[in-house]
């Protein structure tokens, strides 16, 4: 084959899954047994709309329990101001003791103590009644559920995971040996349904840790021209390139031999059909294909199959020249 020396690019291909750039999982913040849940995935839900909801039994003799003890308070607290101000009177008449009326005031400021503890009591009680119920905090997509009704779930245990609506990105995980030199690279991210079609990528967020068990690191993009036909869940293919420094000729990995001294290739004269050895360096592979640079010139002939039973200083002709013609 005639050879064609080309200033490409590098390219580097990883699978991905297209995420929302905010992810919420709402959860209760007080526990209980889930009596329902009004979503599923999928569903598209509005700030505020209730997600699931708790067993309140419990929670309403709570708030029961503290209404109760404030109305104690209150009535206690009453009692002590009224004694308070009775021996007040007593004392300007002399008739009873400062101490004794010192006793009543501090009483008095104890039922008032209790009775703003009871206030306080009282109004937790009702907000915890109140978190019976998992609303959302924002307006998004549901995208997994990981509770079910009549199940016991703790404080903060996430029930609903919701994806916030607007920007998405790309999920893909590079190995460590890679990581390094992808700041620099211009990116774009194709779709497994329609490949075709390229949407530019932005670098956004690099993981600060690689996984124990890949070793490869967590990196998201940005997509800011995503359009209606990028949803959740889709999977994605992450393209990096990076302009080549060298022209490189694209060749037949079946053309590369080995003798001992490094990757090379037969080259054949075109006026004599001599076989010359060329070292290469080897940029990249393909799946079939070996991208390579070094001792080569565009047009030249090389050799692309039976390389091992070859010699150099061998006279070779092409398959479909005349005898003695190699052009």
């Amino acid at each position: 084959m005639r050879i064609s020396l080309d200033m490409g690019a590098a390219n580097r291909s990883y699978p991905g899954v297209i995420v929302a750039r905010h992810e919420t999982q709402e959860s209760f913040r007080v526990g209980g047994r889930i009596e329902k849940r009004s979503v599923d995935v999928g569903d598209h839900v509005r700030e505020g709309q209730i997600l699931a909801t708790l067993d309140e039994k419990d929670l309403r003799l709570s708030m029961e329990s503290a209404q109760a003890e404030r109305n104690a308070a209150v009535s206690n607290k009453d009692q002590a101001i009224t004694e308070e101000r009775r021996y007040a009177t007593l004392l300007s008449k002399n008739v009873v003791s400062q101490s004794e009326y010192d006793l009543k005031h501090l009483s008095a400021e104890e039922a008032r103590a209790r009775l703003e503890k009871a206030d306080r009591s009282l109004k937790l009680a009702t907000s915890q009644l109140g978190y019976a119920r998992l609303v959302s905090s924002n307006d998004g997509v549901v995208t997994k559920v990981s509770a079910e009704a009549g199940q016991v779930v703790s404080q903060g245990q996430s029930v609903v995971t919701v994806a916030r609506k607007g920007a998405l990105e790309v999920l893909v995980d590079i190995p460590e040996r890679n990581i390094q030199d992808i700041k620099e690279k211009p990116a774009e991210t194709s779709l497994w349904s329609n490949s075709d079609v390229r949407y530019r990528a932005t670098l956004r967020e690099i993981s600060p840790s690689a996984d124990p068990a890949t070793r490869t690191y967590a990196v998201r993009y940005a997509l800011p021209d995503a359009d209606s036909s990028v949803r959740l869940g889709m999977t994605a293919t992450l393209h990096l390139s990076e302009p080549a420094s060298l022209q490189t000729a694209r060749i037949p990995a079946s053309a590369m031999f080995n003798q001992g001294k490094g990757p090379g290739i037969w080259s054949v004269d075109p006026q004599s059909g001599e076989l010359k050895f060329r070292s290469v360096t080897v940029d990249r592979y393909s799946e079939r294909d070996a991208f390579v640079h070094g001792q080569l010139a565009n047009g030249d002939i090389i050799v692309t199959s039976g390389v091992q039973k070859l010699d150099e200083g061998m006279r070779v002709r092409l398959a479909d020249a005349p005898q003695g013609d190699v052009r």
